[in-house]
């Protein structure tokens, strides 16, 4: 990463957020030309689900994580903005995905997360799916990924890989 966004290149520097999306889109554009599809290149090709959590329409970050996992060979089934907790469970089952990744970036979105930890436990999916939250609200105030049930959490894109393989092995009981 600090080969694309070195310190040096940036100090002094004052870069706006359009500025930050627009890059993290041609990286995107880069990654997915240069990376290996995960059916040809099988590294996991472990399927996963990815959304923003019902009310939360604040898709970059979500994007961001969605690219570093299909660079690292993840099938990655983006759901995109305000998912409610049934689409993000039919649609794990429907792809035998062991990890379901939410996203928000406010805390009054981030509590209806709670509505999906819930679903999970009433269908008695939790050995076999886990939940993986994210967003700066979670950067902000860690405590909160317990408070609404999340198994894990990553502090950035970069940890996305290792915090979904950790989630994965705990499904499949390893």
């Amino acid at each position: 990463m600090n080969m694309v966004w070195s310190p040096r290149l940036t100090s002094g520097v004052t870069v706006s957020l359009t500025q930050t999306f627009v890059a993290s889109k041609i990286a995107e554009d880069v990654l997915l030309r240069c990376v290996s599809k995960p059916e040809e290149n099988n590294l996991r090709g472990t399927p996963v689900v990815i959304g923003n959590i019902e009310d939360d329409f604040h898709s970059l970050g979500r994007r961001i994580v969605g690219s570093f996992l299909r660079a690292t060979g993840w099938e990655v089934h983006d759901l995109g903005n305000d998912v409610t907790a049934e689409q993000f469970v039919d649609k794990a089952i429907d792809v035998g995905a062991s990890v379901v990744g939410v996203s928000a970036m406010m805390q009054t979105t981030a509590l209806n997360i709670r509505k999906l930890r819930n679903l999970i436990d009433i269908r008695k999916l939790n050995h076999q799916l886990k939940l993986a939250v994210g967003g700066a609200v979670f950067n902000w105030r860690p405590e909160l990924v317990a408070e609404v049930g999340g198994d894990g959490t990553a502090r950035n894109a970069t940890g996305v890989d290792a915090l979904f393989q950790s989630l994965r092995d705990a499904a499949k009981g390893g």
